[in-house]
């Protein structure tokens, strides 16, 4: 299997399959708009990728970077390739990009109340395997609370806020707070 990204620019074929996917994978509470992503991306550090393994779209990523912290904002994988090391195979290729960066992503925190406790089990489970590790910090915005999770040793706190601030031009106002 080798993967290949393509940026997700406006009027192309990754951008309506990147688009297609973000619009079904994603809540509309936790989906920035369409405008926003493509805007944000336009900064040198924000990646918005269709992933393809030659003609077959496998998924999207969309992440910011700084000098010590990349923030995978969305990983989804296309749904009927779900389960077949598609998202192992496209944080590999994170890992390998970024080999002495913190890879930070954030999850629903995993709660026996919560309606999805199962999904959200089984996500944590994928993330672990994956190397990621839980950390004491959460993400806070107007639209809910995440679990942060990292590559790391101990989450960089300064350097996750400075590329949520980065990627954002300041507008997304989160908190990272325990």
């Amino acid at each position: 299997m080798i993967l290949d990204s393509k940026p997700a620019r406006w009027g192309t074929k990754a951008y309506r399959d990147a688009k297609d996917l973000y619009m079904k994978a994603f809540p509309a509470w936790e989906r920035f708009s369409m405008f926003s992503l493509l805007a944000m991306s336009l900064h040198r550090n924000v990646k918005f990728h269709a992933i393809y393994n030659g003609d077959q779209f496998c998924g999207i990523t969309y992440y910011a970077e700084n000098d010590k912290t990349v923030y995978l904002t969305y990983l989804a994988i296309n749904e009927e390739l779900r389960g077949q090391g598609y998202g192992s195979k496209i944080l590999t290729m994170l890992e390998d990009r970024f080999p002495d960066k913190q890879i930070v992503i954030d999850i629903e925190p995993v709660t026996s109340k919560a309606k999805n406790y199962k999904q959200r089990v089984s996500r944590l489970k994928f993330y672990e395997r994956n190397g990621f590790h839980r950390t004491d910090q959460k993400l806070k915005d107007p639209d809910g609370e995440f679990e942060a999770l990292t590559t790391g040793k101990k989450l960089d706190k300064e350097s996750f806020i400075d590329t949520l601030r980065q990627m954002s031009f300041g507008f997304y106002q989160a908190k990272v707070e325990k």
